[in-house]
């Protein structure tokens, strides 16, 4: 297994790897079990529909991981699957990307996906050299928005009707933050 990061949080031991078809499972099982609060923002979670859609999805992420396309972690809570957080539309050119993250419900609250996310950030521009990164939120999700408040992301702007999903057009607040050191 390919450990990104590795931390500690109020009494847990947090690993950010590389998605490995071992993970499928247990993702597949949080997605199944969290489906209607994951899909109320993540339109993706009505698609994974089985074992093999999860197990599709790691070896696609895994592929365009290779491609410097997308960088997707799991995250790992105690050595179990807990959720995935990831760097998409990647554009080395102009040293930028966009941040994603999604995480189970029983781990939400304990300030693994806002660590997770700063780790995220710390990779992207040391490791990466990228200069921004945007973090898009669903303007009525209010624990997403808070992780980018709480990292000190910028408010940019609020999105109007800048996404369509459940038949409905939904704004997004895009929130960014910049590299000083580059």
């Amino acid at each position: 297994m390919f450990v990104l990061a590795t931390f500690s949080l109020n009494n847990l031991s947090i690993k950010l790897v590389f998605p490995e078809t071992s993970h499928a499972q247990s993702l597949y099982n949080l997605i199944e079990q969290d489906r209607s609060e994951l899909s109320r923002f993540l339109p993706w979670a009505n698609e994974i529909n089985a074992l093999q859609d999860e197990l599709a999805f790691i070896k696609l992420m895994r592929s365009e991981t290779a491609e410097y396309k997308k960088l997707a972690l799991v995250i790992l809570v105690n050595n179990q699957p807990a959720g995935m957080v990831d760097l998409h539309d990647i554009k080395l050119n102009h040293q930028s990307a966009e941040i994603g993250y999604w995480l189970g419900q029983k781990y939400q609250g304990k300030g693994i996906m806002t660590e997770s996310v700063k780790r995220l950030v710390q990779i992207s521009f040391s490791n990466l050299s990228l200069h921004r990164l945007n973090l898009l939120a669903d303007h009525r999700n209010k624990a997403s928005r808070a992780i980018a408040q709480r990292l000190k992301f910028d408010h940019v702007a609020l999105l109007k009707d800048e996404v369509k999903y459940h038949g409905q057009f939904c704004d997004m607040d895009l929130y960014t933050v910049i590299n000083s050191t580059n």
